[in-house]
């Protein structure tokens, strides 16, 4: 291969994103990607229910209204493209009532004034501080790199300031009984924080603002989730880069304390002449370059790294007609909700089914979210028919063993039907045409950095979040080693399907070299009111 600037490990969407825009600073990047295809968490395939087109990881894109990606990259341009569901969130519960949760603050308020009118208020004073007044702070806080807590509270002040950092004394069911009252409301709540695999462990509840933020963010990319990575692959070779496949990094090169180039499996070198950047895990990386040129804490730090407790299993759908849930004649807004939840009725079952996930048990109590995507975007199926899915949380060694998801896939897929029966009237007989299983093991098989079946690279835990993502030593998504940076979705503020660590990552190795931006970056989180 020639010689780049700059070479970037891994052709999910943060390390295309961090390629596209150093191409628009005018360097020529070499993305290398070990699976033959782009994508990575963001992939699309249609081999299992061949026409239906399955998001196998990312689905849900959240706050792409304030992405700073769309406008700075163009990605219009370039294939891609949202759509914004006017009915949002559902709730859905055993006895035929339902939550739904829209656009419009209004409806709403008045969906949840049905269960309880306190909650009904409270959301809507939550709504108007964080959907509206702070949201330019809580985007400043997503695309810039982590700050030290010191650092943060010199630059936030103010009441609602004040309001937001208390969050981090809570775990996530305190969290949510902090807020509201009623237990179905609360469900919904929990169930919307763990769908982001954070743990309910204490400090955790700070993430509830900024996911709270984003209740009425969700957006379906047209076409698929591969959409995205596709369309960051075309601005990389727009800029006289290139994307290159089935090429497995093995080795980071690291001479005179310098980041240089990597090796591949079959002994190919790549030189880059400027930076190296690595969109895979943190604990790899660092066995990619030699864990020994990092301080000891960092070493350990990821040798500890915690992949999490639970991850998702998916259950893929196709049918002549989308699923009818019962519950549309208690709100007939239910029939054109996007993502839906079910499962649970009250926070002991929530609690329930996160125990048996730690304790490597197929839940009792199956909860999840899922969503019928050619209900809003017809390309998701062939004409006529419809796909959907349902996302339930599981542990990846089930039973104490992972491969015991390939022994009882066909047990398995029959119990998560089942169990989405009881909410849905429709999925069975001649309207089902097909499923798909797709488990945690199966999420390791197709991205082997999502170890365990982690789909965020990493838990959500205070020790793995903000500055501790990865670790302090490694701010701003730099490293000791000269000219290698991180940018997947194990640095700061990573796992989400946003491209803020490519982001992040982009703008420190701007700055590091000294390059012309073509955007303006994001401000660097300030409140004082």
């Amino acid at each position: 291969m020639a010689d780049y600037d700059g070479i970037v490990i891994g052709a999910g969407h943060n390390g295309l994103t961090t390629a596209a825009y150093l191409s628009r600073a005018g360097l020529k990047i070499a993305v290398l990607e070990r699976n033959a295809r782009v994508g990575g968490g963001t992939s699309t395939e249609d081999r299992a229910l061949p026409g239906h087109r399955l998001n196998l990881h990312a689905n849900f894109f959240m706050g792409w209204e304030f992405c700073p990606l769309v406008e700075d990259l163009e990605l219009y341009r370039y294939g891609y493209s949202y759509i914004d569901p006017p009915v949002q969130q559902a709730a859905v519960f055993r006895d035929n009532t339902c939550i739904t949760i829209h656009k419009d603050l209004d409806r709403s308020c008045a969906s949840l004034a049905r269960f309880s009118k306190q909650d009904a208020a409270t959301f809507r004073e939550l709504w108007n501080t964080y959907c509206v007044e702070m949201r330019p702070l809580l985007v400043s806080l997503l695309y810039n790199a982590p700050m030290p807590r010191e650092q943060l509270l010199d630059r936030l002040s103010g009441p609602n300031a004040k309001e937001l950092l208390s969050h981090a004394q809570h775990d996530l069911f305190s969290v949510v009984r902090k807020h509201f009252v009623d237990e179905r409301i609360r469900t919904l709540f929990t169930s919307y924080m763990h769908v982001i695999t954070t743990e309910n462990v204490p400090g955790a509840g700070i993430v509830f603002p900024a996911i709270f933020a984003n209740i009425a963010g969700f957006t379906l990319p047209v076409g698929g989730a591969q959409a995205l990575p596709l369309a960051l692959a075309r601005i990389v070779e727009a800029g006289g880069g290139k994307v290159v496949m089935n090429a497995d990094v093995k080795e980071i090169v690291v001479a005179n304390g310098r980041a240089t180039g990597v090796r591949l499996a079959d002994g190919t070198a790549v030189t880059a002449k400027r930076f190296v950047a690595s969109a895979i895990d943190f604990p790899t990386t660092l066995d990619m370059a030699g864990a020994e040129l990092f301080p000891e804490a960092v070493q350990d730090k990821a040798k500890r790294w915690h992949w999490g407790n639970h991850s998702l299993v998916t259950l893929h759908l196709a049918l002549k007609s989308p699923p009818i849930y019962r519950a549309e004649s208690f709100d007939p807004a239910m029939k054109n909700a996007f993502n839906i939840f079910f499962g649970m009725d009250d926070i002991g079952q929530v609690e329930s089914c996160f125990a048996d996930c730690a304790n490597k048990k197929f839940p009792d109590v199956l909860m999840g979210n899922g969503a019928c995507n050619s209900e809003f975007d017809p390309s998701y199926a062939p004409q006529g028919r419809h796909t959907a899915f349902w996302w339930p949380f599981a542990p990846y060694a089930v039973d104490g063993a992972s491969d015991n998801w390939d022994k009882n896939r066909e047990d398995y897929t029959k119990r998560i039907l089942d169990y989405w029966r009881v909410y849905a009237s429709n999925l069975e007989g001649d309207n089902l045409l097909g499923s798909y299983l797709f488990t945690p093991r199966d999420i390791e098989r197709l991205n082997r950095n999502m170890v365990q079946g982690a789909v965020r690279m990493g838990a959500y835990i205070p020790d793995q979040l903000g500055i501790n993502r990865p670790h302090p030593l490694l701010p701003g998504s730099r490293t000791p080693v000269e000219a290698l940076y991180l940018c997947g979705s194990s640095s700061g503020n990573g796992g989400g399907a946003n491209g803020a660590t490519g982001y992040i990552a982009a703008n420190a190795i701007v700055d590091d070299l000294g390059l012309k931006r073509s955007w303006t970056p994001v401000p660097a989180p300030e409140w004082k009111h």
